[in-house]
């Protein structure tokens, strides 16, 4: 008897589990997504017993459920990042679950100052516009937005090149909304079979609809024959084991040239090598005297019809007289200043030369949130393993094209392959291919890197463009316009594969629009709002 009287004295908050041990067991790249579409059953659950006991209950304790939920979900998932950064694991997952419970008690609240009539459908709007605010400011961390569960089962979402991820975002909330509907009718007193039979046949087309949508367009979309062949260099150096002395870092670009010259033929077009895999970094002002651009150079001109795309950091040096940028730092001992970027930089044929700097920034790693506002607090954070200041970053996405009628090429670098709506400007800008340069062995074998390239996949279907992923330690990949694995390498294995992907100049709906649907869930979220505080504030007048 002592285990049923446990359930039954600690019911909410063991839902409130279920749903942060369901939502982590559906994630990609091992996970079940179909659980997805139950997984919040539990903490609606939870919300309709606390809303029914309101009486006696403050919003406040279905918050702190809610982000019980959310914070096991993030906790399960996104662990892995206490390889890089403790004080940033705990930050991310604490702060991250927090921003997540907002819209539920958001929705919460609206149910008890309307309490007659209102459903839970305002947590869709309250949702994507968490997702999608979540994507603008300092602290943005949309890792885990909802649509990303389907990262690793490109057949079940196709239209994403129309919705992106939001799509999959409301997909699952309203499953989710109507199952719980479904229920709480068969287990009402009295309840009727006709809406019965009405709700279990909407929950099943909702379900069903988006899917069979899917596998058609799956089934009959094909790619126009553009190839472009590519050759991706994989070095697997240890992140935490940089080279310490110019010899080294020379030894480390002649090993990724010899890797490069294994795999190339005479159709080869680009090279694609990681992120910051020029090991010594490059002075934008004397890219000339750089020894690991130059033996680079020297592999080209020997291959001239090649190109060669790598990450790197690059530093921009101001001197006296010139404008600096807010993030510049001092040069010890002279009035000068110098920016420093994480970029991808182009090199091309008789000294071709081009970067592109990341500007989407990994919070607390390569920027310090608000740093301009905290930056009195710059020591402390440094001590706790993060950044004081901030790398530079530029106003607008960069791309490739070594000349004119030649490839076009976007350089994404790392982070900026988990957010759509920002790589969408790249296709607006033209290009035809995507290349990712990552570095994800800060995580070592964990899931972090598994999830991470499968996100590229769903970046493959939302511009229709193949994606050519370069990552340090693995996984490289060639990936299709559907978002299918054509080749792939293996984690922590020092090698080069090449592959032939169609290039697509073609823009989709949602590179053309970005998120639709989170836009318009911000302006009805603001509509919900204001109504919010309307009623609150007609009460005060009555009082």
């Amino acid at each position: 008897m002592a285990l049923p009287v446990f359930i039954k004295k600690h019911r909410l908050i063991l839902l409130s589990l279920a749903s942060g041990l369901l939502l982590a067991a559906s994630w990609p790249a091992r996970g079940l997504p179909v659980l997805a579409f139950v997984a919040l059953l539990p903490l609606l659950m939870v919300e309709s017993q606390m809303f029914g006991e309101r009486s006696h209950r403050r919003s406040v304790d279905f918050f702190m459920h809610a982000w019980l939920a959310f914070f096991v979900w993030n906790l399960l998932t996104t662990w892995w990042i206490v390889f890089a950064t403790v004080p940033g694991m705990i930050t991310a997952v604490v702060l991250n679950s927090l921003f997540m419970a907002i819209p539920w008690w958001l929705m919460h609240v609206w149910r008890r100052m309307l309490p007659k009539h209102q459903g839970v459908l305002p947590v869709v709007f309250f949702w994507l516009s968490f997702e999608y605010l979540h994507s603008k400011w300092d602290l943005s961390w949309n890792w885990l937005d909802l649509g990303n569960v389907f990262a690793a089962w490109p057949r079940w979402v196709q239209w994403y090149e129309y919705t992106g991820t939001a799509g999959g975002a409301i997909w699952v909330l309203l499953v989710n909304i109507l199952l719980f509907t479904l229920i709480k009718e068969l287990r009402s007193p009295g309840a009727k079979a006709k809406r019965v039979r009405w709700f279990g046949v909407l929950t099943a087309i909702t379900f069903a609809a988006p899917l069979l949508l899917s596998l058609a367009m799956h089934a009959r979309y094909t790619e126009n024959p553009d190839p472009v062949e590519v050759v991706i260099v994989q070095p697997s150096y240890d992140p935490y084991q940089p080279a310490q002395t110019p010899t080294e870092a020379a030894k480390r670009i002649e090993t990724m040239v010899a890797l490069a010259h294994q795999e190339i033929s005479p159709r080869t077009r680009f090279v694609a090598s990681p992120e910051a895999s020029l090991p010594e970094g490059v002075w934008l002002h004397q890219t000339d005297l750089n020894g690991g651009v130059n033996l680079i150079r020297e592999f080209l001109f020997i291959h001239p019809q090649l190109s060669w795309v790598s990450g790197s950091f690059t530093y921009q040096l101001y001197e006296d007289g010139q404008s600096a940028s807010r993030t510049a730092r001092p040069v010890a001992g002279t009035g000068n200043h110098y920016d420093v970027f994480n970029s991808a930089v182009f090199i091309g044929q008789q000294g071709a030369f081009d970067h592109y700097h990341k500007s989407k920034l990994v919070p607390g790693i390569e920027r310090m949130p608000f740093f301009t506002v905290l930056k009195p607090i710059g020591k402390l954070v440094s001590a706790l393993g993060g950044t004081a200041g901030s790398m530079g970053t530029q106003p607008h996405r960069e791309v490739f094209r070594a000349e004119a009628g030649e490839p076009v090429v976007a350089p994404v670098i790392c982070y900026e392959s988990i957010y759509g709506d920002y790589m969408s400007e790249y296709a607006r800008r033209g290009a035809g291919l995507i290349f990712v340069l990552t570095n994800d062995g800060w995580w070592r074998k964990t899931p972090g890197h598994r999830q991470h390239h499968e996100y590229a996949r769903l970046r493959a279907i939302e511009l229709r463009k193949p994606v050519v992923r370069a990552a340090s330690t693995g996984i490289s990949s060639f990936i299709d316009q559907k978002g299918q694995v054509l080749k792939k390498t293996q984690w922590w294995q020092q090698t080069a594969i090449r592959e032939s992907v169609n290039q697509n100049y073609r823009l989709t709906y949602y590179a053309l629009q970005g998120n639709v649907a989170g836009k318009m869930a911000v302006f009805f979220s603001i509509l919900l709002l204001l109504a919010m505080l309307s009623r609150k504030w007609m009460g005060k007048e009555r009082q």
